[in-house]
């Protein structure tokens, strides 16, 4: 079985407005108001967790337990570094709380390379949350841990239009 590596080959993209999340476009996801995040994310940074629900599907005439998946929730922590230089700190200075906008994350493909139409990516309509710098610590850059609030539809599977 070949598995696929993961060190380098994450792309992730803060998008100001995506008019399809099933098949966001080229365009969409290289426009000049992004944010390109892989650069500034720490290789830990990207949490990207599922809470699911469960519905209860019991019923009197039977001695079993049964069960069906309820609503799903996104929850997304990004962890990353300051820029030293104001002009470069673009995810300090655009993903601000309350900013809207949409995460796009790309797997299994080399970080360095853009985005092309055919390829798999998630996308997921965020709202950002407070900023909230991280304690310092010994030998180690300055790092701040950022929410991305769930704030409406997602899809794990698009494809880039």
């Amino acid at each position: 079985m070949a598995k696929r590596l993961t060190d380098g080959n994450t792309k992730a993209t803060f998008v100001p407005a995506i008019s399809s999340i099933s098949a966001p476009t080229v365009a969409e996801l290289t426009d000049a108001g992004i944010v390109v995040l892989e650069n500034t994310v720490t290789d830990d940074g990207l949490k990207i967790e599922f809470d699911e629900g469960t519905i209860a599907g019991n019923v009197l005439a039977s001695t079993q337990d049964f069960e069906s998946p309820g609503r799903s929730k996104a929850k997304i922590t990004l962890t990353y570094y300051r820029d030293s230089t104001t002009s470069a700190d673009r995810m300090w200075s655009v993903m601000t709380r309350g900013t809207a906008g949409y995460l796009v994350v790309r797997r299994g493909i080399t970080a360095a390379t853009g985005y092309a139409t055919s390829q798999k990516v998630e996308v997921y309509t965020v709202t950002c949350g407070e900023r909230r710098p991280m304690a310092p610590e010994r030998e180690s850059y300055e790092k701040v841990e950022l929410t991305l609030y769930a704030s409406g539809t997602y899809s794990v599977e698009s494809t880039v239009a």
